[in-house]
């Protein structure tokens, strides 16, 4: 096999005999070396550098397999389907763009930024899907006939495949060959932050849904994307870390914009404790980091005593949510999955978790069981910036969302903060069910995820996903002539 001087992939020689060869794609490497790689290769060397890395890779030329012979058509119509799936290849995933490119599609620029959908979704498209609730997608328009180039995206979670595909009808792929990646070698991998809580295991439900243990590094360095910074000061006491371990949050993380910047998701863990000024409290400039964070394009997601970053500073000006502070147990609960809008309009994501939960076996009669659920937020009509998209039957709110910067109007947010009251560790008996001071991946357990940790990893890949107002269900990017 050649190399294609200056386009930043490697040509393809034979297909699969599957019909489906999976492609070791180093698109956000910062070494450039991305876009379509060899199948034989798919374990070796490529993606990698630090949290801030991945400003350079090239926009290639005609995409391998895609070029004057096979794009011209034929006047018959030519389709591929088939269900994408998470990294671990268990469930599958909704709202995922399938797209055959033009031009071998760009590397990312690792970090928070203020982009539109369709800005991600590079290499002129010619041909679009999006899956549905099952996971499920059919991509029409697909031009030529042999090899073509086919890219799996959601977010900056990103595969670049080469599928061969027969002219003028259908061609289904095997099921659970189309995977988001499990490492930044096979794909694309968002630079995601994980300050660690003794109360809670987010940086496990990652492991769970397919991520390699490897990707796990200690702090902003290393080739991973994984980054884990060890939850301190409360008086709950120390969260997991890495060995080698990571650093504190407070000190390396959120006390500064510029700390956060270069992590497209920050994921924090529940302590486990009440901030406080009798603790290590959480300052105005902590939330003012976060704030400009998120309002830069930023993705965060919230647990429990995390509240503590939006009842005041810039966040408690929005008038998010009714706040409950304290532990506020609330045991095992039924929940509700949110379908409407205030006023009673569709809320078509809304919709869709509550159809991809009951694809994936996470319902009893419609509703969602919780474990270990806490009662620290209740959004009304009168919260106008936030939506809630799970409610205990008791009325608390679980789960709700808000877009970012919170002054612009809809169409021009493109940032996302979540808070849960769902717990990952109400469920998962992750370190032998004591997680102060473990060590991170190694403790984590290796279970199928919990209905509850279902709709944690739905929430995970929407978060990461490019920001739509909320009446508007995603949508694949339109196709380039």
């Amino acid at each position: 096999m050649d190399n294609v001087s200056g386009r930043g992939f490697v040509a393809w020689a034979t297909a699969s005999a599957v019909g489906l060869v999976t492609l070791a794609a180093a698109c956000g490497s910062s070494n450039g070396s991305g876009g379509f790689t060899d199948g034989a290769r798919a374990g070796g060397a490529g993606g990698g550098g630090d949290a801030a890395a991945n400003a350079d890779g090239g926009a290639g030329g005609p995409a391998p397999g895609f070029g004057p012979a096979v794009e011209g058509g034929t006047g018959c119509a030519t389709s591929i389907s088939g269900t994408v799936y998470d990294p671990a290849g268990k469930n599958p995933l909704y709202g995922v763009v399938v797209y055959v490119p033009k031009t071998t599609p760009a590397a990312f620029t690792g970090g928070a930024a203020c982009t539109s959908c369709n800005d991600l979704y590079t290499g002129g498209p010619v041909a679009a899907a999006i899956t549905d609730a099952a996971g499920k997608f059919t991509m029409t328009g697909v031009p030529g006939n042999g090899e073509v180039p086919v890219v799996v995206q959601i977010g900056k979670w990103r595969k670049q495949l080469k599928v061969r595909v027969t002219a003028c009808q259908d061609n289904p792929q095997a099921d659970r060959t189309m995977t988001l990646p499990k490492n930044h070698a096979e794909g694309d991998i968002p630079n995601i932050a994980i300050a660690t809580g003794e109360a809670d295991t987010l940086e496990c439900l990652l492991r769970r849904i397919g991520i390699d243990a490897a990707e796990y590094v200690p702090g902003a360095g290393g080739a991973g994307r994984i980054h884990i910074f060890q939850g301190t000061g409360w008086t709950a006491g120390p969260g997991p870390n890495t060995s080698p371990p990571g650093p504190d949050p407070f000190n390396a993380l959120w006390d500064k914009t510029a700390n956060l910047m270069p992590y497209d998701v920050v994921l924090m863990s529940c302590f486990g404790d009440e901030p406080g000024p009798a603790l290590v409290g959480l300052s105005d400039a902590n939330r003012q980091a976060l704030f400009d964070y998120a309002a830069a394009g930023g993705r965060v997601f919230a647990s429990h005593f995390h509240y503590s970053w939006f009842q005041s500073g810039p966040f408690g000006s929005a008038n998010l949510a009714s706040w409950d502070p304290g532990a506020n147990n609330l045991g095992t609960v039924s929940t509700s999955i949110v379908t409407t809008l205030p006023g009673g309009a569709p809320f078509p994501k809304g919709q869709a978790l509550k159809d991809w939960l009951g694809n994936v076996g996470a319902l009893q009669g419609g509703k969602l069981t919780v474990q270990e659920a806490r009662h620290n937020a209740t959004v009304s009509a009168a919260n106008a910036a936030s939506q809630a998209w799970i409610v205990a039957d008791t009325g608390p709110t679980q789960y709700f969302s808000f877009d970012t910067p919170l002054a612009a109007a809809p169409d021009k947010q493109c940032g996302r903060v979540v808070f849960s009251d769902l717990h990952v560790g109400g469920a998962s008996g992750d370190y032998g069910g004591s997680p102060k001071g473990a060590t991170t991946p190694s403790g984590c357990a290796s279970a199928d995820l919990s209905p509850q940790e279902k709709a944690l990893e739905f929430m995970l890949f929407d978060l990461s996903s490019c920001v739509t107002p909320k009446g508007e269900p995603p949508k694949p990017p339109p196709p380039v002539k």
